[in-house]
């Protein structure tokens, strides 16, 4: 019996529909694959939830004095103080070099040595600088952290700002578009989800988190679809 082959005519037909079938799933397969950005951006707020709640609630570096007679009592990270069991500021380890009343340093060494920083050291001790006004740090997973708008200290005069600190994370690191919203000066062509990577997480003096951006607030939300569709 006489096998029959495939003529050079049905097998054009059968590559074409191939590539019919090719071009209408690709965009459907594209929606549904993960955001990148919205991922990596979920993931640095829940590290930023993580390390503010161990950090208010560490006693030995924040202990609570919502209880002290002194009505001007520091409460949170406001209070710059460095105490014995606080190691890693103002403690036994650092005594010989610490000794200061900043809010903003105290908070951002704790805070950045629970950071799988890119470049590590032994000494993680951040010193704001007279006039200095930014501070950034790198994690392993290339994201880039500037700390801004750092106005931790203590203030009870009326119509202050609530002490906070600003953490803007871009979560691609060094690749563009570097956008915070469509009105970002340096990313013009912002105006779909995946074209934003970075974003702005308030922490108040209290532990109180607010994100900025909305982009990111709907990228952490936990209802909020995360693939690639724009809608």
């Amino acid at each position: 019996m006489k096998n029959k082959a495939f003529t050079l005519t049905e097998l054009l037909i059968a590559l074409a529909v191939i590539g019919v079938l090719i071009a209408i799933l690709l965009p459907v397969i594209s929606n549904l694959m993960p955001d990148q950005n919205s991922l990596m951006a979920k993931r640095a707020y829940y590290a930023v939830q993580t390390i503010t709640s161990d950090l208010l609630n560490n006693e030995a570096c924040y202990p609570d004095k919502s209880q002290a007679p002194d009505i001007d009592a520091r409460e949170g990270f406001d209070d710059g103080y460095g105490y014995a069991d606080c190691t890693m500021w103002g403690g036994r380890y650092n005594e010989d070099y610490i000794g200061t009343e900043d809010a903003n340093s105290k908070f951002l060494t704790l805070f950045v040595n629970k950071l799988d920083l890119k470049n590590n050291s032994d000494d993680n001790s951040v010193i704001i600088g007279e006039g200095e006004t930014t501070k950034e740090f790198q994690t392993k997973d290339n994201m880039v952290w500037t700390a801004q708008n750092m106005n931790l200290a203590h203030n009870d005069s009326e119509g202050a700002d609530t002490p906070s600190i600003e953490f803007v994370i871009d979560v691609n690191g060094a690749d563009k578009p570097n956008c915070k919203s469509p009105e970002d000066a340096e990313g013009t062509n912002c105006l779909k989800k995946k074209d934003f990577d970075k974003f702005t997480v308030k922490i108040s003096a209290d532990g109180k988190l607010e994100i900025l951006e909305d982009w990111a607030k709907k990228a952490v939300g936990i209802d909020y679809d995360i693939t690639g569709s724009d809608k």
